[in-house]
């Protein structure tokens, strides 16, 4: 639920789900497995096992698992990066598209 200290707009959802993060690079894009913790209208938090650099435009991919309900396809830009652990990266991104 939103608190008064919490400036989000939106109720994030908690996920748990696992996902597919490609990093778009002028080049070579960049695929990792992930898990999606949470989402909300406008953005996400994945976990990695590599850190993201800010400013990073991503695609993600939840599959779903029922034939009624579509998959999750978003591109967003990564606000932030912190490490939780020895390999384990909290990636928030911002959803600037859903398809």
């Amino acid at each position: 639920m939103i608190g008064q200290d919490d400036q989000r707009s939106y109720y994030r959802m908690m996920v748990n789900a696992d996902c597919r993060l490609v990093v778009e690079h002028p080049v070579t894009p960049e695929e990792f497995t992930a898990t999606c913790r949470d989402l909300s209208t406008t953005g996400m938090a994945v976990e990695t096992e590599q850190p993201i650099d800010i400013g990073r435009t991503v695609s993600v991919n939840i599959a779903s698992a029922s034939e009624q309900i579509p998959p999750l396809q978003a591109r967003g830009k990564v606000l932030r990066s912190t490490k939780e652990s020895s390999d384990v990266y909290l990636i928030g991104i911002e959803i600037f598209d859903l398809k």
